[in-house]
């Protein structure tokens, strides 16, 4: 469907004002009532415009929360030297998980909006233009007065691994429950959640407590993090932790193949539906109540940044899950999403479509055969 610059201007006072007349339309567009008439005519012809009034058809969308940073990756030239200068080059992009998620989902042709917070400030600014840019809904995204927009600062070596990172954060803390309440009607619309635990342990229970009828799927973010839902794997269709964050959780060490089966048995035990293990270069480990196992692309990958790998893979869970997709051909999809992630030096690899993951998927179950 094909919607010109002037229709998405019109759609976007509709919804902030779904009872406006055509004639405040073409006021705050400069432009005529006749034309303004035409253009909700073709919008109601495409499905856009339903009903009376200017109700808006909602698209099959998929909510996401969580952060939203300025990326500042250190890329060294060589291996590097703890305590000295390394040199290098300096790369700055937008980032955090759930806002790379979202914009992965877009890359897939998928519909989604993020719920996250910025600064007003000029990180903030460029974040925001960048996420519409990437045709990600961020009408949901909080701009707070008072705190800077998230800056996350990693190191990565010349084989593209990160040696370390600081993340400040304190702007996530916006993100409470009493603002997700504020947006509950436009949330339980959502067809898919998918959260990072990056905010707040009371604003996770809140999600988790009120839309569990909706497919959530997390991302722990890190082994710290991951504990914060150690209460509510019962209201998890999906998590994607990797070993240690899955070690964080359960418990159990995940030094062997045994020990991942028994890991995923305990998260299921404890109502979790869907597991996916990410073992880096090892490929990824899954298990739901048809079966379980681990998959691996068995290739020398040219790596750049893996920054990004886990939200692409993410990405592909939620796009395998809309195409009904078994467990096994999703976890493959997931890791060829990785894959290319890896391959490209921003933590957004924008050659990964849905198109791309078919084709090297095919390729490789070609191979298998």
């Amino acid at each position: 469907m094909n919607i010109t610059k002037r229709e998405n201007e019109i759609i976007k006072e509709i919804s902030d004002n779904p009872m406006i007349s055509q004639l405040e339309l073409s006021k705050k567009l400069n432009i005529s009532r006749s034309s303004v008439a035409i253009h909700v005519m073709n919008l109601g012809k495409k499905g856009v415009i339903k009903g009376r009034g200017y109700i808006l058809a909602e698209p099959s969308s998929i909510t996401v929360i969580g952060g939203a940073n300025i990326d500042i990756h250190g890329i060294s030239n060589a291996k590097i030297k703890n305590g000295d200068s390394n040199p290098g080059k300096l790369q700055i992009t937008s980032g955090g998980v759930a806002r790379n998620i979202a914009e992965n989902l877009r890359n897939l042709s998928l519909s989604c909006k993020l719920i996250s917070a910025v600064g007003e400030d000029p990180h903030g600014e460029f974040l925001l233009k960048q996420i519409d840019h990437a045709g990600i809904d961020s009408r949901y995204i909080i701009k707070d007065q008072l705190r800077p927009t998230s800056t996350y600062m990693s190191v990565v070596d010349s084989t593209g691994e990160m040696i370390n990172a600081v993340s400040d954060m304190e702007i996530i803390s916006a993100i409470t429950p009493s603002y997700l309440e504020s947006i509950k009607d436009i949330i339980l619309r959502s067809e898919i959640i998918v959260i990072d635990t990056n905010i707040s342990e009371a604003s996770l229970g809140y999600i988790f407590n009120t839309f569990n009828k909706i497919p959530i799927f997390v991302d722990p973010v890190s082994t710290k993090k991951a504990k914060k839902i150690s209460a509510y794997l019962d209201k998890i269709h999906t998590l994607k932790p990797n070993l240690s964050e899955a070690e964080a959780i359960s418990g159990i060490s995940m030094n062997n193949k045994k020990n991942l089966q028994l890991a995923a048995d305990w998260f299921h035990k404890k109502g979790l539906k869907r597991i996916f293990i990410s073992m880096g270069k090892k490929g990824i480990y899954f298990s739901n109540a048809s079966g379980s196992g681990s998959v691996s692309l068995n290739k020398e990958l040219e790596v750049k940044n893996v920054s990004g790998a886990g939200d692409a893979s993410m990405a592909a869970l939620v796009n395998a899950f809309k195409k009904n997709y078994g467990i096994k051909k999703s976890a493959y999809q997931a890791l060829i999403a990785a894959s290319l992630a890896v391959e490209n030096k921003s933590t957004v690899n924008p050659l990964l479509t849905t198109k791309k993951i078919t084709r090297l998927y095919n390729e490789f179950a070609s191979k298998k055969k």
